[in-house]
Parts: C-alpha cells; sequence; structure tokens
C-alpha cells in the first residue's frame, strides 16, 4: 500500500490538530502532579508526626494511601514525558506539511 506526499500532508493535518490538543494539557497536567506531589508530602508529616488517617479516609492505612499517589505521580509524569515527544512529532510533521514538495 503506497501512499502520496498530497495523502500524507491530508492525514498529518488532521494529527497535527489532535496532537495541538493533546499538549494544550500541560499545565493541567504540571498542576496537578504538583498536588500530587505536595499530597505525598502531606502524608509523609502526617505519618512522620504519628497523626492518624484523617477521619473519612477511604484508605486503610498511610502505605496504602502513598501507594495511590505514587501510582498518581508516575501516570503524571509519563503523561508530561509523552507531551514532550508529542512536541517534537508536531515539530517533524508541521516541517514535512510545510516543505514536502508535491508529486
Amino acid at each position: 500500500m503506497s501512499i502520496t506526499v498530497g495523502g500524507a500532508k491530508a492525514t498529518l493535518e488532521a494529527v497535527i490538530i489532535k496532537t495541538e490538543k493533546s499538549i494544550e494539557r500541560e499545565n493541567a497536567y504540571q498542576k496537578e502532579l504538583a498536588d500530587d506531589r505536595a499530597t505525598l508530602s502531606y502524608i509523609e508529616k502526617l505519618q512522620t508526626d504519628g497523626e492518624p488517617l484523617p477521619a473519612g479516609s477511604p484508605y486503610l492505612s498511610f502505605t496504602e494511601w502513598k501507594e495511590q499517589i505514587e501510582k498518581e505521580i508516575k501516570a503524571g509524569q509519563n503523561s508530561i514525558d509523552r507531551i514532550l515527544v508529542e512536541k517534537a512529532e508536531l515539530m517533524a510533521f508541521r516541517y514535512f506539511v510545510d516543505n514536502a514538495p508535491e508529486a
């Protein structure tokens, strides 16, 4: 199966729009990651100070709570890392669309 340069450009133009929308979420991911890190620090402080779990906590232990927040931090960091790749892809896609000769 082959594709023409024009066909590739048309396909990539749609991908560019989708990628731009994904990249727009970077600030939200950054804020969420900062909140998760602050929560982890809070949990560790409570644990160090010998405080009990807050009333109504859905977690059975500080360990369980920390593990959940650490998973969320990892997911948030993965999202930010993915956006870095998307930024590079976007540059390449735009370059191709702008510079590939029509055949």
